[in-house]
């Protein structure tokens, strides 16, 4: 997504995590290319050993009616079919069980990358992960509704962990089979048994469920749906009624396929008959958790599937994949959160979890603020910032990194929280540059853009700007290092 020659070690990290959740490159299939696989072949496995058992129940009709010398040979040949049926089973669970693990291990690398030793540095792994996917996008280009779907899983998945820890830290949950295995004191200790048991149990199936939740697009049926028999179509045009309505309905019933049969349960390693009882059973519970998560957030049902659910919501505006997507439409995202719990579309206290956790201004946005000088006078110029960490105090007052100084662009500085009164996004900060001359603004505007066209300059004040391009230069970034 990036030019590697400018990533730092943890962009390439991220990198790595993206395109292997839903990458499409060749060398190694990434896990939505082999949901895709997967479908493709469902119908053929199906039928290879639906066919094998009609050979067997041939055989077995046909023994009835033979002499006790020619049922001899026709039981030798029922165990030969019964070794293929079986070795077929293997064959297919063993595939199977190779997409579940490659999915479990891309989720605890996801987990190394957006958690820390305690509650607080996993804030700040977690909003630098998900400011990262955001830099990641450049707001505008041909390609950029490809890319911003490529972005959302991971990012849904690491924004759901944060909502499921405020809401547990805050006593919120009550369920019983979540809270099992929860110890407050060991949560970030991954050698503690409650720790394991309390990430297999419930951080694994809430990240399985986040990052599959849309599999089921990956269907033959939903790509001929959606881009047509030859590829003819814009999969990411507006649909029509009938075709939206037909789209979610399969979506959902191919997802739930995946992670049920796709995907499944893990196999016991137990030396004890009684271990793989257990685990057995904890698998089952595991899974019926994770389906019951896709369900209800797929029915509109309040509770504990919401944190599935508003992340959901909330990215598909982050990572938007309408062809007239805009970055200054970032923060209507918050806005849209409460306005549906306003509605009761979605649970009053859970929304308000959500958007104090990211503010009004989402991770990796790029804010224009005006200045002050050491008396605390704002001056007539504005310099640029980008919000790089979660949980504001004040949520239209953004925690960010400033990127320039005296209108020259920086490797490195210290944390500011932006006020509402010099942020100009909104237009009471802005009218206090419109006094600017013109000429001057050019001059701000110039020192400050990237690929500065002055044929194509006007004299305006900005409510925004696109942090992309200072990303990819090598040394910017280290936005959250917080010695700067």
């Amino acid at each position: 997504m990036l030019d590697k020659n400018s990533n730092s070690s943890f962009t390439i990290s991220v990198d790595r995590i993206v395109n292997g959740i839903s990458g499409n490159e060749d060398e190694t299939p990434s896990l939505y290319q082999q949901a895709a696989q997967y479908f493709k072949q469902e119908p053929l496995n199906k039928q290879k050993l639906q066919l094998i058992k009609t050979e067997m129940q041939q055989v077995i009709s046909a023994k009835k009616a033979q002499s006790s010398q020619k049922a001899a040979k026709l039981d030798e040949q029922l165990l030969l079919l019964k070794r293929k049926y079986n070795h077929e089973l293997l064959v297919q669970k063993s595939a199977r069980l190779a997409r579940l693990n490659d999915a479990v291990d891309m989720c605890l690398n996801l987990l190394s990358l957006s958690e820390g030793n305690d509650f607080d540095e996993t804030q700040l792994k977690s909003a630098k992960f998900l400011s990262t996917l955001v830099l990641f996008s450049p707001g505008k280009g041909k390609k950029l509704a490809e890319l911003h779907q490529k972005l959302k899983p991971a990012y849904k998945a690491v924004l759901s962990l944060r909502v499921l820890d405020k809401l547990v830290i805050d006593g919120v949950v009550k369920n019983a089979y979540m809270m099992k295995h929860y110890d407050p004191k060991k949560r970030y200790e991954p050698e503690a048994s409650d720790y394991i048991c309390y990430t297999q149990s419930v951080i694994l199936p809430v990240m399985l469920a986040a990052i599959f939740q849309d599999v089921g697009l990956q269907h033959p049926d939903l790509v001929e749906l959606l881009e047509g028999e030859e590829g003819e179509k814009d999969r990411f045009r507006l649909l029509e009624k009938h075709e939206r309505e037909k789209m979610l309905r399969l979506n959902y019933d191919y997802t739930i396929d995946y992670l049920q049969n796709g995907l499944g349960c893990q196999q016991a390693s137990s030396s004890t008959a009684q271990q793989q009882v257990e685990f057995d059973e904890s698998e089952k519970q595991r899974l019926k958790f994770q389906l019951g998560l896709v369900l209800d957030a797929n029915n509109a049902k309040q509770g504990t599937s919401e944190i599935l659910k508003i992340p959901q919501i909330y990215a598909s505006i982050i990572f938007s994949t309408k062809r007239d997507f805009q970055r200054k439409s970032y923060p209507t995202a918050s806005i849209l959160i409460e306005q549906l719990a306003i509605k009761k579309v979605v649970s009053k206290h859970i929304a308000k979890v959500f958007v104090d956790i990211v503010g009004h201004f989402p991770l990796g946005y790029g804010i224009v603020y005006i200045p002050k000088d050491m008396r605390g006078n704002e001056l007539d110029l504005y310099e640029y910032a980008i919000v790089t960490e979660l949980n504001p105090k004040v949520l239209d007052e953004p925690i960010c990194r400033p990127v320039t100084k005296n209108l020259m662009f920086l490797t490195f500085g210290k944390t500011l929280v932006v006020d509402k009164s010099v942020n100009l996004h909104y237009p009471v900060a802005r009218k206090k540059l419109m006094k600017i001359d013109p000429k001057r603004l050019i001059e701000i505007m110039e020192k400050l853009t990237y690929d500065f066209k002055p044929e194509e300059s006007k004299a305006f004040v900005p409510d925004y700007w696109e942090p992309h391009n200072y990303f990819c230069v090598a040394g910017n970034q280290n936005l959250w290092n917080r010695s700067g």
